[in-house]
């Protein structure tokens, strides 16, 4: 693979290697400043938790799923209306109690 900076050849440590040494890396963003925004390319997608379209910028926005950390959260977080109704879904041994009593007609 050729270095994008001074174009000599090299072997990549990683598949997102594009410059020989860290020194070619930091001459390159030196003289390019803000070309960064070629490294992420622009994405759009639509959220997964609220379905809004999101277009990302590119500079430095790798999101691709989530339009925001808020909604990632909400995504992620299971409600226990959600899960099967066992016994680790209560915080005590008395609330279980109740709810096999009211359940099983008792």
């Amino acid at each position: 693979m050729k270095c994008e900076y001074c174009g000599a050849e090299f072997a990549p440590l990683s598949v997102n290697q594009l410059y020989c040494s860290p020194s070619c890396k930091y001459k390159w963003y030196r003289q390019n400043p803000g070309g960064a925004k070629r490294h992420f390319p622009s994405v759009t997608f639509n959220c997964s938790q609220c379905g809004r379209t999101v277009v990302t910028d590119g500079a430095r926005d790798k999101r691709t799923r989530f339009c925001s950390a808020s909604c990632e959260k909400k995504f992620w977080r299971h409600p226990h209306w959600e899960h099967s109704t066992t016994r680790t879904n209560f915080h005590s041994v008395s609330e279980y109690a109740a709810y096999e009593r009211r359940t099983n007609g008792e």
